[in-house]
């Protein structure tokens, strides 16, 4: 029975009962990785896995599911069976175990089975028997190893699970330009569910959150047979070129959770969440916060090897308000280029627009890599007899590029006879709203920084999944 469908004939049935809330079925919400190991190793010399304290942690970010990943070392197998299971057994949390692909051998390979998937597949299947909570197992860039996970291979894997415990799930990591005609026809039918890690993709990046329902409705419409769980990017994304901040995970997250409640996802697991003090990732260093001053900045970005086309563009709209009786209207603000080698002018430009008019611009090669410049703007004439009206900083492609890295930042803006809230841009909630991208690889966003990322953040995920999960 397709998942929309079961979603509905539950909600149907729940409706006849009298009295009974109607809310929709609890998805996953978990985490995936991030394991701690404890602070001294034992008497064997190994610093085994932190069980102990990671099952509280857990249980403080509201999981119901947590994904071991088998990191490398030949305990962690040890630890997972003889430790990790039966204490999240206990706590109420269910595991599922993620196994690297082979294209990773140069950084990971799980240990014992290594890239034996079959017999990865028949251990953790017997393993589950007696552990009932090791409820899935997935390998993780699944979809890049395609080469190695034939159909003819998935058969053998499934084959060796299913003998031993049908209901153990198979749940690989499935990137979303990988869900091509060919995969959904030959290896959808094999699979329990996939994960899927949203990045934006074809952009890749961790900053910009609206492609996302667009891109969840449509692995929906086309695995209706299939679970599909949302991956958010709680830790750094490599070779993109800002690390995911506060607000974009808690606006992934929050968002990913409505698809939950409308069938379209059956759950959201966050990559690499900090979620204790020793989480890797749990603070930031203070060389992260870019901002002039404060801890945020507007940031518009076109990263490396990306191709842009002539007016692509993204913009950070805001409205404000006119002062009575000013005799002049203005605006300054700072700007400040990151950019790739070379000072090649002609292509990327800053611009502030007014009632969607261009009253300001500046090529990003104009002035000196990585410097604060301040700009100022009079609005007096153009704003005669107006009560209000609209701002907008903008990058703006003149020429589309095919490998010319920028991010311009602006910060600590100032108006005269205007009101503008926010002005520091230290609340994304005050601007990620109007933030507008005319499509392509040119997005926008606000980075605030959080020192304590983890701790803020860990908060505002245990909040949503307690909303999520009840």
């Amino acid at each position: 029975m397709p998942r929309l469908v079961r979603v509905a004939v539950l909600a149907l049935l729940l409706s006849m009962i009298p009295g009974t809330s109607h809310a929709a079925p609890p998805g996953v919400v978990g985490t995936a990785g991030n394991l701690v190991r404890e602070v001294e190793p034992r008497a064997d010399g190994i610093r085994h896995v932190d069980t102990k304290a990671m099952i509280p942690a857990l249980k403080a970010l509201n999981v119901n599911t947590y994904v071991y990943p088998m990191a490398g070392d030949h305990h962690h197998w040890d630890d997972l069976h003889r430790e990790f299971l039966p204490a999240a057994a206990d706590a109420g949390i269910d595991v599922w175990v993620l196994v690297n692909a082979p294209s990773q051998a140069t950084c990971c390979v799980s240990r014992p089975y290594e890239h034996d998937y079959v017999a990865w597949a028949r251990e953790l299947a017997t393993l589950s028997k007696s552990h009932p909570n090791l409820i899935g197992w997935t390998v993780d860039d699944y979809s890049f190893d395609l080469q190695t996970f034939t159909p003819a291979y998935v058969q053998q894997m499934r084959a060796a699970s299913k003998a031993i415990n049908p209901s153990l799930k198979f749940i690989p990591i499935v990137y979303y330009l990988h869900f091509t005609d060919a995969f959904v026809a030959e290896q959808a039918p094999l699979l329990d569910g996939v994960i899927f890690p949203f990045w934006d993709d074809p952009v890749r990046d961790t900053s910009w959150s609206w492609s996302l329902s667009s891109q969840v409705k449509q692995i929906a419409r086309r695995l209706p047979y299939t679970d599909v769980y949302l991956m958010p990017y709680a830790y750094p994304l490599s070779h993109a070129a800002q690390k995911p901040t506060v607000a974009y995970v808690e606006a992934v997250t929050r968002k990913a959770l409505e698809h939950v409640g409308t069938a379209e996802l059956a759950g959201v697991v966050q990559y690499k969440l900090p979620y204790m003090s020793r989480s890797s990732g749990w603070t930031r260093p203070a060389t992260d916060n870019l901002a002039r001053t404060g801890n945020g900045r507007l940031s518009f970005v076109v990263e490396a090897d990306m191709a842009t086309r002539a007016g692509m563009s993204c913009t950070a709209i805001r409205k404000v308000g006119l002062t009575s009786g000013a005799a002049r209207h203005a605006v300054s603000f700072w700007h400040r280029d990151t950019r790739g080698s070379g000072d090649r002018g002609g292509y990327h430009v800053k611009q502030l627009l007014l009632n969607g008019q261009v009253v300001w611009q500046r090529d990003v090669a104009a002035d000196p890599r990585d410097e604060w410049q301040k700009a100022t703007v009079d609005l007096t004439s153009k704003l005669a007899g107006a009560t209000s009206a609209t701002l907008q900083w903008r990058l703006y492609e003149r020429i589309g590029v095919s490998d010319y890295r920028v991010d311009a930042s602006v910060d600590d803006i100032a108006v005269t006879g205007l009101q503008l809230s926010d002005p520091g841009v230290e609340n994304a909630a005050f601007w990620t709203p109007a933030l507008t991208r005319t499509g392509g690889p040119v997005y926008c966003s606000a980075q605030v920084y959080h020192q304590n990322y983890g701790a803020d953040l860990s908060a505002r995920v245990a909040e949503l999944y307690a909303a999520g999960a009840s």
